[in-house]
C-alpha cells in the first residue's frame, strides 16, 4: 500500500501541491525498450529447452536420466526467484534502482555460462553449467516481471504483459530457429572433440549476443520510479538477511489471495506437462517421425534434434501472434475460460503429435500449444500483478514461480521410474501422458470458482468481468467518527474493486480560542485544530490493510468540508466522491446532511450516499454532550463507539 499525505492550509489543494504517486504514463517506444531485454532472456531460456537435453544426451545421457538432469530448473526456481523477489522488493539506489541490478548481475551471468557450455565434454560439469545458467535465468526474470508491474500505471499493465509476451516469443523463436537453421549449414556439421556439432557451438555463442545486447540496452535505458518517502522509509526499517526474506515469503505466502491458490491447483498438471515436453519432443519425433534413437545416434537423430527445434520455433512464433488476442478475450469472458480453452488445445495437440509419422504435419498441433503457451507466459502474471499489493509484487512473482517449479520438482524425481517402468521407454507414451495432463488441468481451470469480489483482479479477472473500472480515483471525508468510518469503509471497497486511488480527506476549523463553539442543532459538527484532525485522519485509514488497498492518499484541509472534497475530485468526471447520508449534527429525520447536500448539489462527478444514519447518533452525543472536538488535547468523539449501533466494518 502506498500512501501519501498532504496539508493544505485552505479548501483546495494547490495544482502539483499534491503527491499524486501514480506511475506516468509511458509511450509504446518507452514500453517496447523496457521489454527488450526479455528478448535475450527468452533466448537463453529457449536454448535450456531445446538444446540442453540433446547436448546431454551427446556427451553421455542416458534418456531416462532427462528427468533428474533438469533439477536444476525447479530448484533454482523454487529458491532463487522468490528470494530475489523479496530481497528486490526491499532494495532501492538511487543511482541503480530497484530491481535492474538483479536483472543485469543475471544477464552477465547467463551470457558467461552459454560461452561455455558447447565447449563441456563431462556430464557432470554440463550439469554444473545448466545449473548456473538457471540461476542467471532466475534472477533476471522474476525482477525484470516486477520491474513491468512497478513501472506501468494499471491502464498499460496488460499491454505490458503483452508486449513482454511478444518479446519472450520472439527470443524462443530465435532461438529455436537458429538450431533447425544452422545445424542445415554444411560447414557446421563437424563435431568437436566433445562429441557436439559446430552448429550448436554457433547457437550458444548466438545467444550469450543477445542476452548481453537486449537486457543491458534496455536496462540503461530504463529508470525506475522513486518510491514514495513512506516506502523508502519502510525499506530503511526493513531488516535485512536471508532469514527475513524467508519470512517475507512466509508472510506474503498466509496473505496470499484465494485466487493465487486457486492458480496453483492447475499448474499443478500443466507444469508436471510441460516439462515432459520440453525433455522429450525430440526423443518422441526421433521415434514417430524420423526413426531414430539417441542410443543410435547418427544424421536421423540429429534431424529429430533441429526438427524439434523448428517445432518449439513455431510454437513460439503462433504465441507472438495469439498474445494480441488473448487479453482480449480474458477481459471479456474471464481468464479461467480463455486458459480452460488454452490447455485444452494443448491437449488435444499434444496427444494427435504423439501420432503423426510426418515431419511437416507434426508442425500443426504447435498451433494449440502456441496458443496455450501465450495464455500460460501472460494472462497469470497480469492476474497476481493486479491483485497484490504493489510493494510486494516481486515476492508474489516469486511464489507464482514456485507454483511453477514444484510440479516441475516432482517431474524430474518421479518420471525417470514413470518413463522406464509404466511408459515402456517410449517418447511418444511420454507425449501422449503430457497432453493428458493438460486435459485435466484445462478441466481443473473450469473447477476453480471465481472469487468473490474482494479478491477478483479487476484488470485481469479470473471470472467474467465483474469489477468495477470506471473510476480513477475514489474521495471520501472522515472525522474520526464511526459514521465516517462506515463511509471510508464502504469507499475503501469501491476503490479496490475499481484498482483506483483512495484519497482520504479530513477538513478541520482553526482552534484559536481553544474552546470549540457551541453546537448549533441541525449544523454539521466540525474538528477544530490540527491535531485533532490529524489524529482522526489516522485513525481512518488504520484499518486499510496494505493487502486491501494499494494506494491511498490522506488530506489534510483547513476549511469546509464539502468543499474540501469538491476539491480533492477537481474536474475530473472519472472520479468518485463517497458521503454518508447524515454527519454527527444533522437533525433528526434529515435526509442529508449539510456536507453530503452540498457534495451533492455541486459535483460534477458521480456521488455514492452510505446510509450511515444507521448508527447511533444520539447515544454518542450523551457521552460527548458539545460535539466537537477541541485543541490538541481533546479526544475526538469518534474514540467512542455507539453500544446499539453496529460498529463499523472494517
Amino acid at each position: 500500500m502506498t500512501t501519501t499525505t498532504t496539508e493544505s492550509a485552505s479548501g483546495t489543494v494547490p495544482a502539483g501541491g499534491a503527491q499524486d504517486g501514480r506511475r506516468p504514463v509511458m509511450s509504446t517506444g518507452a514500453i517496447l525498450m523496457m521489454n527488450l531485454g526479455f528478448f535475450g532472456v527468452q533466448f537463453s531460456f529457449g536454448l535450456t529447452q531445446s538444446a540442453v537435453n540433446p547436448l546431454f544426451l551427446l556427451i553421455g545421457a542416458r534418456p531416462d536420466q532427462l528427468p533428474i538432469l533438469n533439477l536444476a530448473g525447479p530448484v533454482t526456481g523454487l529458491l532463487i526467484q522468490p528470494l530475489i523477489g523479496a530481497i528486490s522488493d526491499r532494495t532501492w539506489s538511487p543511482r541503480w534502482g530497484r530491481r535492474r541490478p538483479f536483472v543485469t548481475a543475471g544477464a552477465i551471468l547467463c551470457s558467461v555460462i552459454l560461452f561455455v557450455f558447447p565447449f563441456v565434454g563431462v556430464l557432470w560439469i554440463g550439469v554444473l553449467c545448466f545449473w548456473l545458467l538457471d540461476v542467471g535465468n532466475n534472477t533476471s526474470m522474476e525482477p525484470y516481471r516486477a520491474l513491468i508491474s512497478d513501472r506501468l500505471p494499471k491502464s498499460q499493465l496488460a499491454r505490458g504483459f503483452l508486449t513482454q509476451s511478444m518479446f519472450t516469443g520472439a527470443g524462443a523463436v530465435l532461438a529455436n530457429l537458429s538450431l533447425f537453421l544452422l545445424q542445415k549449414v554444411s560447414a557446421l556439421e563437424e563435431t568437436a572433440g566433445n562429441g557436439v556439432p559446430y552448429w550448436m557451438y554457433v547457437c550458444f555463442m548466438i545467444g550469450t549476443f543477445c542476452i548481453l545486447l537486449t537486457v543491458l540496452t534496455a536496462m540503461a535505458r530504463t529508470r525506475e520510479l522513486t518510491p514514495s518517502d513512506e516506502d523508502l522509509e519502510e525499506m530503511r526499517n526493513t531488516p535485512k538477511g536471508l532469514h527475513h526474506a524467508i519470512a517475507e515469503i512466509a508472510d506474503a505466502v498466509r496473505s496470499m489471495p484465494v485466487a493465487m491458490h486457486k492458480i496453483g491447483v492447475v499448474f499443478l498438471f500443466q507444469w508436471y506437462a510441460m516439462f515432459i515436453y520440453w525433455q522429450f519432443l525430440a526423443v518422441s519425433l526421433g521415434e514417430t517421425v524420423f526413426n531414430a534413437t539417441p542410443e543410435e545416434g547418427g544424421p536421423r537423430w540429429a534431424a529429430a534434434i533441429a526438427w524439434s527445434g523448428l517445432e518449439n520455433a513455431t510454437y513460439n512464433f503462433v504465441t507472438m501472434v495469439s498474445a494480441l488476442f488473448l487479453v482480449g478475450f480474458a477481459r471479456r469472458i474471464g481468464a479461467k475460460r480463455v486458459h480452460a480453452v488454452a490447455l485444452g488445445l494443448a491437449c488435444v495437440a499434444l496427444v494427435w503429435l504423439a501420432r503423426i509419422h510426418n515431419q511437416y504435419v507434426a508442425l500443426i498441433p504447435m498451433i494449440g500449444v502456441g496458443i496455450f503457451w501465450a495464455s500460460a507466459v501472460g494472462v497469470p502474471y497480469m492476474m497476481v500483478a493486479s491483485m497484490v499489493p504493489a510493494r510486494r509484487t516481486g515476492v508474489y512473482m516469486g511464489i507464482l514461480n514456485m507454483m511453477i517449479v514444484v510440479p516441475m520438482l516432482v517431474q524430474t524425481v518421479t518420471f525417470g521410474w514413470i518413463f522406464t517402468n509404466l511408459l515402456d521407454s517410449s517418447g511418444a507414451n511420454a507425449m501422449t501422458l503430457a497432453g493428458v495432463l493438460l486435459g485435466i488441468g484445462a478441466v481443473a481451470m473450469l473447477w476453480v470458482n471465481p472469487p468473490d469480489e474482494q479478491d477478483e483482479s479487476p484488470i485481469m479477472p479470473l471470472g467474467s468481468h465483474r469489477a468495477i473500472t470506471v473510476y480513477d480515483r475514489v474521495v471520501v471525508g472522515s472525522d474520526g467518527t464511526p459514521t465516517s468510518l462506515y463511509a471510508v469503509d464502504r469507499a475503501a471497497e469501491v476503490a479496490q474493486a475499481a484498482q483506483a486511488r483512495l484519497v482520504v480527506v479530513t477538513a478541520y476549523r482553526d482552534d484559536d480560542t481553544g474552546t470549540a463553539p457551541a453546537a448549533v442543532e441541525g449544523e454539521h459538527r466540525h474538528l477544530y485544530g490540527a491535531g485533532a484532525a490529524r489524529r482522526a485522519l489516522e485513525k481512518s485509514v488504520s484499518g486499510l490493510t496494505k493487502e486491501r488497498v494499494r494506494y491511498i492518499d490522506q488530506r489534510l484541509v483547513r476549511g469546509d468540508p464539502a468543499q474540501a472534497l469538491l476539491d480533492a475530485v477537481g474536474s475530473n468526471p472519472a472520479n468518485l466522491i463517497v458521503v454518508g447520508n447524515r454527519g454527527l449534527g444533522a437533525s433528526e429525520g434529515q435526509l442529508l446532511g449539510s456536507v453530503p447536500a452540498g457534495v451533492v448539489r455541486n459535483a460534477v462527478c458521480d456521488v455514492l450516499v452510505v446510509q450511515t444514519s444507521a448508527l447511533d447518533e444520539e447515544r454518542l452525543f450523551a457521552q460527548h454532550p458539545g460535539g466537537a472536538v477541541t485543541g490538541d488535547d481533546s479526544r475526538p468523539v469518534a474514540e467512542a463507539q455507539p453500544e446499539g449501533g453496529p460498529p463499523p466494518t472494517r
